[in-house]
């Protein structure tokens, strides 16, 4: 409970919450230069137990802001909240598994073979970069320089990304990055990899050199919500499931 917590405080500050619009409990993180879900969602308050009037204003703010009403939480920290919005007709989208990482099981694991992990070193290989986590994600916006904006912020905070290419070809991959460090924590977010390199240890791979650079840096705690089927890739890295991430979202 108190790690789980933990880590929606650092999501809060990561996210600038305090700067956020709100509708009751709940701070709303509208990305305008894409509509994609995972860049959209409502952060609730530890203890969240919104009444009718307040999960239909909330509905209405992403309407008028044009995106689908999502929620992404911790039960633990607001255990009310999902029977709430499912009594809402909202629909549980994702259970996710939550895994952190700490120097206790970090793990260093090399790149596979023929590939190259490197730095993202100017704006055209951020703007490569971005382009392949849009493919990957489906993002519904194109990747323009928008995108490179906020990778470059990121960046620019604290944050860390990673790109691997292919060592004769020189083609873009895959590629992870972790976010602006606050509060002893960072998240890693956009990992992908290309369907032509996987089931070869690249996710793992860029992840673990990610919580390697940040727990070197003297951070407490690396997190992730891992996808589908991905949780045995970060498992090699050394990343222990901690807990469940629920996204819930209304007129899916």
């Amino acid at each position: 409970m108190e790690a789980d917590r933990a880590i929606m405080a650092f999501i809060r500050e990561s996210r600038k919450a305090h700067d956020l619009p709100r509708v009751g409990a709940f701070a709303l993180l509208f990305t305008h230069a894409t509509r994609l879900r995972f860049l959209n969602y409502a952060i609730p308050d530890d203890g969240a137990d919104p009444d009718d009037s307040e999960v239909e204003a909330l509905v209405k703010a992403f309407e008028m802001a044009e995106r689908m009403p999502r929620v992404e939480f911790l039960p633990s920290v607001a255990p009310a909240l999902e029977s709430r919005l499912v009594a809402h007709g909202w629909t549980v989208e994702d259970r996710l598994p939550l895994m952190t990482c700490t120097t206790r099981t970090v793990r260093d694991l090399p790149s596979p073979d023929g590939i190259v992990i490197e730095l993202p070193s100017d704006d055209v290989t951020l703007l490569e970069m971005a382009r392949l986590q849009h493919d990957i994600f489906d993002d519904p916006e194109p990747a323009d320089e928008r995108g490179v904006a906020r990778l470059r912020g990121s960046l620019s905070r604290g944050g860390c990304a990673l790109i691997a290419r292919d060592a004769g070809t020189r083609t873009m991959v895959g590629a992870a990055q972790s976010g602006a460090p606050a509060g002893g924590a960072t998240e890693i977010v956009g990992v992908v990899v290309s369907p032509s390199h996987r089931r070869r240890g690249l996710a793992a791979a860029m992840v673990s050199a990610l919580a390697g650079q940040g727990l070197e840096a003297g951070l407490e705690t690396v997190f992730l919500e891992a996808a589908p089927g991905a949780d045995g890739a970060y498992r090699n890295a050394g990343f222990l499931r901690t807990s469940t991430s629920v996204h819930i979202s209304f007129g899916a």
